[in-house]
């Protein structure tokens, strides 16, 4: 596996996973913060000179994939009651224009988000990477609608782009599992969703990240999930490969499944020397 994509991982986004917004609600997702905290530090072990993050909540057009054009992205969690929570980040031209040819190469379309506030898919798991240090050039990849199948397509671009400048990408995607793991839970309940959520945990903690990508779309819908398309483009980023990979965390305690998983970091990375 070439060293382009030295990591990629998986983390949730929801903003009660931040003490300064779920208050006392966060004591029952506390293994979840420490998990994004504890995937942050692997993230940056890897020594990224790019982060590129994927997130299902920045728009989106039916067929082309956003790529954020900058000079920056910044936002903040003010809608969720947390103002003081607000980062920028430098997005890093030349890298922005390698990727948008390298997706077209690919017979891929792309668009340029405009450059407002960052979604919460974004800012809640840069927020637990940039609290671990990190500051450097970062990349923003908005999907295309469902559908378009074109996720392993992007994730073979990303690597192409990476490889054609010389440059450590490092790949975090954004997501949440089954939205209907209780009643009350967000989108409602239904009680097959938890087939979703095992099934996921199941393929990550056994490496198989094909598996995961192919988890059938009756189910997805059921679970009225968002992890699988930005896990499918980060898997197919480093070829399939899991070396490395953990599943660190997984609950659900407000009817939506969290999990934060390494899905690959490159042989001989010693994670123990994380910042």
């Amino acid at each position: 596996m070439s060293t382009s994509i030295p990591c990629a991982v998986l983390m949730c986004h929801a903003p009660i996973v931040l003490p300064e917004v779920g208050g006392f609600r966060s004591i029952a997702c506390a293994a979840t913060t420490r998990a994004m905290h504890d995937v942050a530090r692997r993230l940056l072990a890897s020594k990224p000179d790019i982060l590129l993050v994927i997130s299902p909540h920045s728009p989106r057009k039916p067929d082309a994939w956003g790529i954020y054009g900058g000079p920056d992205i910044s936002g903040d969690m003010g809608m969720f009651g947390a103002p003081e929570v607000a980062h920028t980040l430098p997005v890093p031209q030349e890298a922005v224009a390698a990727l948008r040819a390298a997706a077209e190469a690919e017979g891929l379309e792309t668009w340029t988000p405009p450059n407002r506030p960052l979604d919460h898919g974004a800012m809640v798991p840069l927020h637990f990477v940039v609290t671990q240090g990190w500051t450097g050039p970062t990349l923003l990849l908005s999907l295309p609608w469902p559908g378009t199948h074109t996720e392993a397509t992007m994730g073979r671009a990303i690597a192409r782009a990476a490889e054609e400048r010389g440059e450590r990408w490092s790949v975090l995607a954004s997501g949440d599992m089954s939205h209907k793991l209780k009643p009350g839970a967000p989108s409602g309940f239904d009680p097959r969703a938890q087939e979703f959520d095992k099934a996921l945990v199941d393929a990550i903690t056994a490496g198989d990240l094909r598996a995961a990508a192919n988890i059938p779309s009756s189910l997805r819908d059921i679970a009225a999930e968002d992890a699988v398309d930005t896990l499918t483009v980060a898997a197919a980023a480093v070829n399939w490969d899991s070396t490395g990979h953990e599943c660190l965390s997984y609950e659900g305690p407000f009817g939506v499944g969290y999990m934060e998983a390494v899905l690959y970091t490159e042989p001989g990375a010693d994670l123990l020397d994380s910042p």
